[in-house]
């Protein structure tokens, strides 16, 4: 599926043609009249003469007029060509055009435009790549080159050339001649393009020396440069600015895969890579990797339903179990990991807010235990087993415990409950004695996950499109990750601590309970733990007496729910197992309704408002915004489909369309 805004002109226009241009077109038909006219009466004259020595001169004048009408016809049909073209040109450039055509002989194609236009606009730094776009598709099949331009006279010279391939040249030496010609048109004639890059014969990249850095400055005329060379070249690509070498690198991108599984090869202990979570693979098909040894200790991923990213946790969980550490499960949800309850390794998923504030109360003391053994005891960090602890869904969770605090909480105890500084301890303390959080939310609302606990998640992850305000509190801008096409599962963004954040695409990993197929139940078979290290856990509440005597030694106001709370412990689950549930099959994807429940009813927007994120209507299909800029009177917008397809739009500022924009907040 693709889209061009520039075409041939329509039919309406082409009625218009002989009083469209400068100065009028002057009409064809009175010389062809006369041409046939002089050719019929020579005709009929010789017909008539009774002489035949009057018939050469008669012979004569019906040649001259038949050539006369024929060059007449032939002249008019020029006219109405150039015209036609020009409007053409004139539309898709957006300004007023004058137009002077040089005919190659017998041919029916120009062999020079002379495009003259308004100074001020013929300054606009991608005006040339404009005109010589609009030329080509108006006089298709063509192609055009700037080879003079004159901008206090807004005057610019193109040059024909033919679009016939040379039969000696290659498609690698074809694409080699228009990265040059793009690189030339968008960064000046003093370019070099070098560092030739191929994959099987195909360009896949190559470097642009350029001597316009001041120019290049501002990310916003980085992205616009981007996303234009990127537009005028075959296929989709990537603009790497290196402003203090002047250089440009320009790289294919490579379309992401639809599903990845997640990969079963299992490092060594005593690898580099034992303590790096598989996460996601890039455009470049490189693994990104949630290294919790080094700065990335604790990960935020955020996430809105249906996008993926319950699945991604799953396997974090997964990974974790078979590193043979110690992993836990909060699910405010109840079921999104029941499928986890008898995974080896995992001791245990949370379900009922007690449980999931008694937990959280017990991996505090874990921590602060560790604090003092290494304090007082001489205990180094690696003698500690790694702690994995996944809290899913944390503005549920949140919600639910600040409703369960205010019916056990009794006059005097604090407003606010206490789990949530526990929560904020273990996200600024816990990772120097080896306890990693995993925290899985819709949207980090300042509300409910503060700047403080926020910033303490190095590792960041997001499934699917954000909004504007969930981008900036994610990755620091309103631009990141809000162009991810709605529908795709697993797509999102990551950031790790080494690089900037990148469109990716996130491992699939089966959930246990809803597995069926055998190519899913094969990959956890292949990602079970081969040893079972750790066992389930239960909590041990104290009693009531228990409870009585702590109340009764307390010198501060308290309450027997939370003294039931504080007294827990963990110990092994020597109970039979619990049955497995049931497989269950996941009713089918319906896009419209998730459409419908994310996105505000389809409206018409101003091409100066489409934005990263909303959605638009090509061809009967609602596709994703991934990019949208200015560029003088123009609106280029890149898009991509749920599917494989993607293309570029060009609009006028003056121009709206039919769109969808995200409702925001992007809550279920």
């Amino acid at each position: 599926m693709t889209s061009t805004p520039l075409s041939r002109p329509s039919a309406a226009s082409k009625q218009t043609v002989h009083n469209a241009g400068p100065g009028g077109a002057k009409p064809a038909w009175k010389s062809i009249a006369a041409g046939w006219s002089g050719a019929v009466l020579a005709t009929g004259g010789y017909a008539a003469a009774a002489d035949p020595r009057s018939w050469l001169p008669c012979m004569g004048c019906a040649v001259v007029g038949s050539l006369h009408a024929r060059r007449a016809l032939r002249a008019g049909r020029r006219t109405e060509t150039a015209e036609s073209a020009r409007l053409a040109i004139q539309s898709a450039a957006k300004v007023p055009v004058r137009q002077k055509v040089t005919w190659n002989r017998k041919k029916t194609h120009p062999r020079r435009l002379t495009l003259t236009i308004p100074p001020e606009e013929a300054a606009v730094e991608t005006m040339p790549m404009a005109l010589t776009q609009a030329a080509a598709a108006a006089w298709s099949p063509a192609e055009f080159t700037v080879t003079s331009a004159t901008i206090p006279a807004g005057r610019f010279v193109l040059q024909y050339r033919a679009p016939t391939p040379d039969p000696d040249k290659t498609d690698l030496d074809r694409d080699k001649e228009r990265a040059k010609e793009v690189a030339t048109q968008i960064y000046g004639s003093a370019v070099t393009v070098d560092s030739w890059k191929t994959d099987r014969g195909n360009l896949d990249g190559f470097t642009i020396h350029h001597q316009r850095g001041a120019h290049l400055s501002s990310p916003n005329i980085q992205l616009r440069l981007a996303a234009v060379t990127s537009a005028m070249m075959l296929g989709q690509w990537r603009s790497d600015f290196d402003l203090e070498h002047d250089t440009i690198t320009v790289t294919r991108r490579h379309p992401l895969p639809s599903m990845v599984p997640r990969p079963v090869a299992l490092p060594g202990p005593d690898s580099p890579d034992w303590e790096k979570i598989p996460q996601a693979v890039d455009e470049d098909g490189n693994t990104c990797f949630w290294d919790i040894s080094g700065v990335m200790a604790h990960q935020l991923k955020a996430g809105r339903t249906r996008t993926g990213k319950t699945v991604s946790m799953i396997g974090d969980a997964v990974e974790g179990a078979r590193r043979n550490w110690r992993v836990f499960v909060i699910d405010p949800k109840r079921i999104e990991y029941l499928g986890l309850r008898e995974w080896p390794n995992i001791e245990m998923v949370a379900t009922t807010v007690p449980d999931q504030v008694a937990l959280i109360h017990w991996l505090w003391s874990l921590m602060e235990d560790r604090y003092r053994r290494i304090e007082e005891e001489g205990a180094r960090e690696t003698d500690f087993t790694r702690v994995l602890v996944l809290i899913d869904e944390y503005r549920q969770f949140y919600g639910n415990a600040k409703n369960w605090w205010s019916t056990i909480k009794v006059s005097g105890m604090p407003g606010e409950c206490p789990v949530f500084g526990w929560i904020g301890s273990l996200l600024r303390m816990a990772a120097a004695c080896r306890i990693h959080v995993d925290l899985g939310t819709q949207r980090p609302d300042a509300e409910f996950l503060g700047g403080e606990i926020r910033d303490n998640f190095s590792g960041r992850a997001a499934t699917g499109p954000l909004s504007a305000d969930g981008a900036r509190m994610m990755f620091g801008s309103e631009h990141v990750g809000v162009g991810i096409p709605f529908g795709k599962r697993g797509r999102g963004t990551y950031l790790s601590g080494e690089s900037a954040p990148k469109e990716v695409q996130f491992f699939y990993t089966p959930d246990p309970r809803k597995a069926h197929s055998p190519q899913d139940l094969e990959l956890l078979d292949q990602l079970r733990p081969d040893t079972t290290t750790w066992t389930k856990k239960k909590f041990v509440w104290p009693t009531d007496e228990q409870i009585d005597e702590t109340m009764a030694s307390a010198g501060k106001k308290t309450s027997p729910e939370w003294e039931r709370i504080l007294g827990a412990d963990l110990a092994d689950d020597t109970e039979t197992a619990r049955s497995t549930p049931p497989p269950v099959v996941e009713e089918p994807d319906d896009p419209a309704c998730d459409i419908d429940r994310f996105y505000n009813p389809p409206h018409p927007v101003a091409a100066t408002e489409l934005a990263a994120g909303v959605l638009i209507n090509i061809d009967g299909e609602w596709v994703t915004i991934a990019e949208s800029s200015v560029d003088g009177d123009q609106v280029i917008v890149d898009w991509e489909s749920a599917g494989e397809d993607s293309g570029t739009l060009m609009l006028g500022t003056q121009e709206a369309m039919l769109a969808r924009t995200p409702l925001d907040p992007l809550y279920e």
